[in-house]
């Protein structure tokens, strides 16, 4: 197991970038900038190669890069048309780094973002009609990406999920077993044709590479989901967190009533985790994450600007960070 004292958390929030490192039974908290671009939804890609590298795609600004930890930033955006970020991924094998942006369009880069390539063959599926949003201006978005080899997939919010196997060239829209509020994918490590994507309506499962999917929510009292996080020891042991209801809902007075859970049997049922925890959250789960290092680890941020921490693969919990900016996404990394 990784020591825990050299552990970095950057933590996107509707205020920026902010840095987390341990400071006795808490974590010490300090802004990286960003601020003013309308948030960091996505999580902070730290480059595969170099750990001083990063990534962090801004609501409204752009993309930008990092070459010494956050310190400074330089925005990226050269052949990018859509500056509302989502979602950034690093294909690991490669090391091209994806985004998925607002209007929905996907771009990719292999030099570290000096340039960008628009896929820009997801624009014409058939379905990008049915896409939208609830909120004006009703527009949909890529709110999760995963990557996998050549295989590509999206989640849109909203407008099912897309699907690309040549590396972004062709995309197809994937509609069978899915829903249309979808908020995230991830590929199993263990087994790359098992593919789940959370939504605003519980977890789906796919045995064949994301082409069908079926529902795996048995379990899941709250259905509005953030990421599903993989145990990196244990492949069969995945952790999520959810809301009761969308987002609209979750200014009435008892909140979102926000739960975290876990499976033991890759998504074949949810259990609900209680240790330590709140028996009424009000806030809402945004960013959850895992310590590649230290697979019992698991991190859930919320929209009161908390994260919550379990150390012994979700037996018991405690609050590390408080007071911050309403948290969006947690990424993982070492010092």
């Amino acid at each position: 197991m990784a020591k825990t004292d050299d552990r970095v958390l950057y933590l996107g929030t509707v205020e920026g970038v902010y840095r987390a490192e341990p400071n006795g039974n808490g974590y010490h908290t300090e802004s990286l900038g960003l601020d003013g671009l309308g948030g960091i939804r996505a999580r902070v890609v730290i480059d595969k190669d170099d750990p001083n590298l990063l990534y962090a795609g801004t609501a409204r600004g752009g993309i930008f890069r990092s070459e010494d930890r956050g310190a400074t930033w330089k925005e990226i955006d050269q052949g990018i048309t859509y500056k509302e970020i989502w979602s950034v991924v690093q294909r690991p094998d490669t090391g091209e780094v994806i985004i998925g942006t607002g209007p929905v369009s996907v771009y990719k880069t292999t030099d570290r973002g000096e340039t960008w390539v628009d896929c820009e063959g997801i624009r014409g599926l058939r379905e990008s009609k049915e896409w939208t949003f609830p909120q004006p201006p009703h527009v949909a978005h890529v709110k999760g990406l995963d990557v996998a080899g050549d295989r590509i997939m999206g989640a849109l919010e909203e407008g099912w999920l897309v699907r690309s196997l040549d590396a972004g060239k062709s995309w197809e829209t994937i509609q069978q077993g899915t829903h249309f509020d979808s908020h995230s994918v991830i590929t199993m490590p263990d087994d790359p044709q098992v593919v789940f994507s959370t939504s605003g309506h519980g977890v789906y499962r796919s045995e064949d590479s994301g082409a069908t999917f079926s529902n795996a929510s048995a379990g899941l009292d709250c259905q509005y989901l953030a990421q599903i996080v993989v145990h990196e020891a244990r492949p069969q042991v995945l952790f999520t967190a959810a809301a009761e209801v969308p987002p609209p809902s979750w200014r009435r007075p008892e909140g979102a009533n926000s739960a975290f859970f876990r499976s033991e049997n890759q998504g074949k049922s949810w259990d609900r985790l209680k240790g330590g925890l709140p028996a009424h959250f009000k806030a809402a789960p945004r960013g959850t994450a895992g310590d590649p290092d230290d697979p019992d680890a698991f991190f859930a941020g919320m929209t009161d600007g908390s994260v919550w921490f379990s150390e012994d693969g979700g037996e018991s919990f405690r609050e590390i960070v408080t007071g911050l900016p309403g948290v969006q996404s947690i990424t993982v990394g070492r010092r």
